[in-house]
């Protein structure tokens, strides 16, 4: 059986819900274009299976139009879906046949990636193809795997784009800053890597040493107001579920943390009276988690890069509850070949921070504190 696996083409960062967010006037032409192409190289699905989310469906729906084929909406093709929905999916149709879903990451990638072994990437609106043996869908060939711009050069009739820098670049030992005073070793190590270990996984005891430090943070009038949604690699479904909340520059690298976050807090004391400290408070619990992890050897990068709109949806956070930030841990990597060029660039690039003249001020707003310079006090 011939699987294909289309992600969604590009389509708007905001809507009343996440499920009404619609392709854009590029992804609708891109996606068009794509159409084209496959129906070149002789696609011919008996059958499309699409998430019913808008811009899944309207993906579906230009594509199935190209094709001749019908298509069906389907809640197995939304977040979360996996190995076992399309067995189900695909029970009633034979050896030969031809079958397309078309979905979201990270599903897409992920389920590429379980049933073949090869590291895929799906961008949107990218394509790919795995042969399986029969209708056993626990392991397949990936036969190809077709990105955007490679169809938008299929269709214009130009050369395929370059081929994307595959070299591997060695992460320093420390990425250390240069301190202009001494200060704790924790904190002199701290940083934000993109480049996490694939393979080793947090441990329970460590995890929730890291938790416990976020647990005893300072607080006003000790309301406590922080929240974490915490999704561990081990636990498949759930670590998608987070992933699947995260904007695509970050899901790129996150996916390789072993363990993924969402910070909430709490931003009212009572239903009338507003916490004003709830997002300090939060930021003091989340610091001392990130250097309680660091003393275990566990490296943390904080996101602004995620949609709360969709968070709020999934997790059916209630009101009085804003999620505030996503948060990837994990070990160092070894290497950073598992990263696009532009990331692994970012790692090597070195630490830089504003000088104390710049945010330490007295006397007047913008005037460095007198006691800044050499023998003032």
């Amino acid at each position: 059986m011939r699987l294909y696996f289309l992600r969604h083409g590009i389509a708007e960062d905001l809507a009343t819900s996440d499920f009404a967010r619609e392709l854009t006037k590029r992804g609708r032409r891109r996606v068009a274009n794509s159409a084209k192409v496959m129906k070149r190289l002789g696609l011919e699905p008996s059958q499309i299976f699409s998430s019913p989310r808008l811009r899944a469906r309207q993906t579906a729906e230009i594509i199935a139009e190209a094709l001749g084929s019908g298509v069906t909406l389907t809640e197995a093709v939304n977040f979360g879906f996996d190995r076992a929905d399309i067995g189900r999916l695909t029970k009633h149709l034979s050896a030969d046949d031809e079958v397309m879903f078309v979905g979201h990451n990270p599903d897409m990638s992920l389920l590429v990636s379980e049933m073949t072994g090869v590291d895929a990437s799906m961008k949107k609106g990218g394509l790919a193809r795995v042969d399986v043996i029969g209708r056993a869908v626990d392991e397949g060939e990936l036969v190809w795997l077709i990105a955007p711009k490679v169809f938008d050069a299929l269709q214009d009739g130009s050369k395929a784009a370059a081929a994307s820098d595959s070299c591997q670049l060695t992460i320093p030992a420390q990425k250390l800053p240069a301190t202009a005073q001494p200060v704790h070793n924790l904190i002199k190590h701290r940083w934000s890597p993109l480049g996490f270990d694939r393979e080793r996984d947090i441990d329970r005891e460590t995890l929730l040493s890291i938790l416990e430090a976020a647990r005893w943070a300072a607080s006003s009038f000790n309301l406590q107001p922080w929240r974490f949604i915490v999704a561990p690699r081990q636990n498949r479904d759930e670590f998608r579920k987070v992933l699947s909340v995260l904007r695509e520059g970050n899901q790129s690298w996150a996916r390789y943390a072993a363990v993924l976050m969402i910070a909430v807090t709490q931003t009212h004391r009572e239903p009338d009276a507003p916490n004003r400290h709830a997002v300090h408070d939060l930021g003091l619990a989340i610091s001392q988690m990130v250097l309680q992890a660091l003393d275990r050897d566990v490296y943390t990068h904080q996101m602004g890069g995620f949609f709360p709109d969709k968070a709020r949806e999934v997790y059916q956070i209630p009101e009085g509850f804003e999620p505030l930030t996503a948060i990837a841990m994990g070990y160092r990597a070894a290497s950073l070949d598992h990263l696009g060029a532009g990331h692994r660039e970012r790692e090597a690039a070195p630490r830089q921070r504003q000088e104390l003249t710049d945010m330490v001020y007295n006397g007047s707003w913008a005037r460095p504190a007198a006691f800044l310079k050499e023998g003032k006090a």
